[in-house]
């Protein structure tokens, strides 16, 4: 089912998992169908620079490094310059994305950072001929306790990219403050050599029911429909159906309009999502409330991570044991 150049099997095969991360590939059909039409990858330089996901140097990161450099498959560069960012190697629609969710939680919300691992905030692996970069970013607010973003890219042996790039976004909201009233916001893009193979935006309700409220229904549908109708829709995988919300959009967009149409998707989704949350805070759940959104949170981790193809993939490329430390305390953290 793989149909993937040899040259680029084992890396394709590692951002297939980090798009699963969110059900966005199930057995990776529709990044290899991706690899098939060839466009071309424009590289781009951003003057944004993160809070939070700076490389580890110099003598306190020493150690750090050394236990990485240890892990199967994983080392972090002592000198930043060594690599590429890779904010600065992505697709120019990727490279949009990121701009504009970053762009709509800066005006809509008040961002602190949220401390990383230090030695996961940048990580790349090697396989045969080729390098997978991944940033990891985070902050938290008083609605949100944590807001996360994965960045990932690979290029050749040569730093020449090899037109793989891959964006993650989830918001954990705080249940203590909120309740079950708002939902976890998650959103993935992946593109192969310029072409956008699959793209997912949702909401995911903590309910017992998995409903959303009428509230943010009928904010989707007043400012984010519009935005939402696609000539390919894709099926979500079994354990999706089981965390994702109702109005949950996954596509493969067809050419650049309906690229741009899925950006403008996720920012209408962000900032109606940012809002809702806001007004949310300071409502004083019950103890029954918190409770329950507590225990959908952690239902929701526990169902992504119980996608065997994510993990099977990263243990293959990483290694066991960096792969349940990656996923259990970035990618799918339970709250506590």
């Amino acid at each position: 089912r793989y149909l993937v150049m040899k040259m680029a099997l084992r890396g394709v095969l590692v951002a297939m998992c980090l798009a699963s991360a969110h059900g966005l590939i199930p057995g990776g059909m529709y990044v290899s169908q991706g690899i098939q039409q060839r466009g071309s990858m424009a590289l781009r330089s951003s003057s944004f620079r993160p809070s939070v996901g700076v490389s580890v140097t110099g003598v306190d990161g020493r150690e750090e490094l050394a236990r990485a450099r240890s892990v199967q498959g994983v080392r972090m560069a002592a000198d930043a310059k060594s690599r590429p960012s890779v904010r600065e190697q992505l697709n120019p629609t990727v490279a949009q994305l990121v701009d504009v969710l970053e762009a709509t939680m800066k005006q809509e919300l008040k961002l602190e950072p949220y401390q990383l691992p230090k030695d996961l905030e940048r990580v790349d692996g090697e396989m045969e001929n080729e390098r997978c970069f991944i940033e990891n970013y985070a902050w938290q607010s008083k609605e949100f306790r944590k807001i996360h973003i994965e960045l990932a890219t690979f290029c050749t042996a040569k730093g020449e990219s090899s037109g793989l790039d891959i964006l993650h976004c989830v918001l954990f909201p705080r249940h203590g403050e909120v309740g079950t009233s708002v939902p976890i916001f998650g959103c993935d893009l992946v593109c192969v050599r310029g072409v956008i193979t699959a793209a997912i935006v949702d909401l995911s309700p903590v309910t017992t029911e998995k409903k959303l409220s009428d509230e943010y229904r009928e904010a989707f549908d007043k400012h984010a429909k519009q935005f939402s109708e696609f000539s390919i829709v894709r099926d979500l995988p079994e354990f999706g159906n089981r965390i994702f919300g109702d109005r949950c959009v996954f596509v493969r967009p067809e050419g650049a309009d309906e690229a741009q149409k899925f950006v403008k998707l996720c920012g209408a989704v962000m900032k109606l999502h940012c809002q809702l949350a806001g007004n949310s805070v300071g409502s004083k759940p019950s103890e029954g409330e918190v409770t329950a959104a507590r225990d959908g949170q952690i239902y929701y981790c526990e169902n992504q991570a119980k996608n065997d193809k994510t993990r099977k993939i990263l243990e293959g490329a990483f290694g066991a044991e960096w792969t349940e430390r990656y996923m259990s305390t970035l990618l799918f953290d339970k709250p506590e």
